[in-house]
């Protein structure tokens, strides 16, 4: 009997204790759920969202790059491109390798992604293709189920409507390259596919005015990773649509009438420095680095020897040989070592000290005055200029028309050429600035270097009466308050004489190139810059190497009676520049006038070369 009682007591007891703990473990359970559905219920609600809503950023819209009259120079377009969703997808070779059964995606570049895919899960979208055609999306939409966690989506591309015509100036954009992070304050923004920051030209220039800034969107996922829906977009910020100062056709025109030399040419307005031209020859296809370069073209590129990847326009450095000569003539007036009535004998040579310096023409030019010497090309009576002058005095003038520095355009890469003197040569060389150095000089050569952009502003300096106007690419609508440079109005004359009669009066060095039309007459100056000393003057250059020819200079203004143009085209290993250059220059400025008067202008010419055109400097 106490054995009952004592069972019956145990079993209570377990009971108890089994009964308690079965109300402290459900105690624990209710309050979990508490915790977890009312305390943590905002938190695990953004989890659970997060899981089927896909939060990303939107590129910001590139700002449009339009000419002087609303020509698009640089747009956008769309760009079909499939991505693969790291976030909801576990196994992307699967779907990647059913991909390549319906489109091109090499075995190296599935291996690639679904390396990137596993480094982390939480990346953004990985690239798979860009560029889709119709055909590869009907292909994609028509069996989409079967590729889980790749989707497509619409973005944008740079698209450049002049492709080579005018790839050096406007540059081209590209992805974020090591070293540029520093250009982009948002890291997620920088490793979308396609935000594409400015690489040259105007893109690189003004790139923090195009760029814009990014939106944001939401978009509803089903379980394989699949868009259903589009929740929410808010639209970032396009960039600004900016004019430029350029006129779109003048700028193709330049590059089709240098096509086939490796040349530069720079056109603009001598009153406000508006570049109205900016070309440089051969160039490369902008479009093909914006939607991605091929090993072989890129190779083709460096390989070329007339250099399509260099902006000769701004960063080709040069002597500018005989296009010197009227800034030798403004500082021989300036300073008063002549005037416009004096004259000097030349027979061909000048001697200095044990060293002979010759003239272009075998037997000399006879007595020159300054028009004369400017018309003619005369080396010996600037031989004689420089000597009187000093380097100091010459380089001096150089400054004042712009040379020896760079032109303020803003373009990336400009190179600022140099404008020597005793300080230069003594801080570059270790060495003193020589009597032979000077008389070098004096014609264009030894250690002066110029770029074509450097020259149109020398050239428009002396057209516009001797304002120092300064190059610009923004059409912004401001007016221009030009300062004089500080040369008397009469010595300004003086040149502009000498210049026309380069072209416009018999015996000038471009007299053949002159424009026909009198109400576009155009003053200039040749010059040809010598690459190596020949052997024998007056060779015929055409039976020379292409490297081994001189370059080939013009520079002009037009029309004469009211210069409002001023152009330079250097034809790197042109031979003569009346004969590869001088026409360049002439049918460029017939073309803007002609189009300022409502008139189409000439088409491209095809004009030979003479033997009697490469004697002339």
């Amino acid at each position: 009997m106490n054995n009952i009682i004592d069972s019956k007591k145990l079993l209570t007891r377990r009971a108890f204790i089994f009964g308690g703990a079965s109300v402290a473990a459900m105690s624990v359970v209710v309050g979990r759920l508490y915790y977890l559905q009312f305390v943590r219920a905002e938190e695990y609600k953004t989890l659970a969202e997060g899981n089927r809503i896909k939060i990303q950023l939107i590129a910001p819209v590139r700002g449009l790059l339009l000419d002087r009259n609303g020509v698009a120079l640089a747009s956008n377009q769309r760009n079909f491109r499939l991505f693969l969703d790291t976030e909801t997808l576990r196994n992307p070779r699967s779907s990647l390798e059913a991909l390549a059964s319906v489109m091109t995606i090499t075995e190296e570049k599935i291996n690639d992604i679904v390396k990137e895919a596993r480094a982390s899960r939480f990346s953004p979208p990985i690239l798979i293709k860009e560029h889709l055609s119709r055909d590869e999306l009907a292909q994609f939409e028509y069996f989409r189920m079967h590729y889980p966690g790749i989707y497509i989506d619409i973005g944008q591309v740079r698209y450049y409507p002049f492709s080579e015509n005018a790839s050096h100036l406007i540059g081209y954009v590209g992805t974020v390259a090591v070293g540029e992070e520093a250009q982009v304050d948002d890291e997620e923004l920088e490793r979308l596919p396609d935000f594409k920051i400015g690489k040259s030209g105007v893109e690189k220039m003004l790139e923090m005015d195009l760029r814009g800034t990014a939106g944001v969107k939401q978009t509803e996922v089903n379980v394989h990773g699949l868009a259903v829906r589009e929740l929410s977009r808010k639209e970032g910020k396009p960039g600004k649509d900016i004019h430029l100062t350029i006129d779109a056709k003048l700028q193709e025109y330049a590059c089709e009438r240098m096509a086939g030399e490796s040349a530069a040419a720079v056109v603009m307005n001598v009153h406000n420095g508006d570049v109205l031209a900016l070309a440089s020859v051969p160039a490369y296809d902008p479009n093909s680095f914006s939607k991605g370069i091929t090993t072989k073209y890129w190779g083709e590129l460096q390989a070329n020897p007339r250099n399509p990847l260099m902006n000769k326009a701004i960063s080709g450095q040069y002597p500018p040989g005989s296009t010197f000569k009227p800034c030798m003539a403004l500082a021989a007036l300036h300073n008063k070592v002549i005037n416009a009535e004096q004259r000097v004998f030349c027979n061909g040579n000048f001697v200095y000290g044990n060293h002979n310096f010759t003239c272009w023409k075998q037997g000399g030019h006879g007595s020159v005055g300054l028009r004369e010497a400017i018309q003619q090309s005369c080396d010996v009576f600037f031989y004689t200029m420089a000597d009187r002058l000093g380097i100091d005095n010459m380089a001096e003038m150089g400054r004042k028309l712009g040379l020896g520095k760079v032109s303020g355009l803003g373009l990336p890469g400009e190179k600022s050429g140099i404008m020597p003197d005793e300080d230069w040569k003594m801080a570059r060389y270790g060495q003193s600035w020589q009597g032979g150095d000077t008389i070098n000089v004096g014609i264009g050569q030894g250690y002066v270097i110029t770029t074509p952009m450097q020259l149109a502003v020398m050239t428009a300096r002396i057209a516009n009466g001797g304002y120092a106007v300064m190059p610009r690419l923004v059409d912004d609508g401001k007016s221009v308050d030009l300062k004089p440079i500080g040369v008397a109005d009469d010595y300004i004359a003086a040149v502009q004489e000498g210049m026309n009669a380069v072209t416009n009066t018999p015996g000038g060095t471009a007299y053949s190139k002159r424009i026909m039309d009198e109400r576009f007459l155009m003053a200039g100056k040749t010059g040809t810059s010598q690459v190596r000393k020949l052997i024998r003057h007056g060779m015929d250059q055409s039976k020379l190497p292409w490297e081994d020819r001189h370059h080939a200079w013009f520079i002009g203004f037009a029309p004469v009676h009211a210069p409002k143009y001023s152009a330079a085209v250097i034809v790197e290993h042109g031979g003569g520049g009346a004969a590869a250059a001088a026409p360049m220059v002439r049918d460029i400025l017939l073309k803007i006038q002609a189009m300022d008067a409502g008139e189409i202008g000439p088409e491209i010419p095809k004009i030979p070369k003479t033997g009697d055109d490469e004697e002339v400097d």
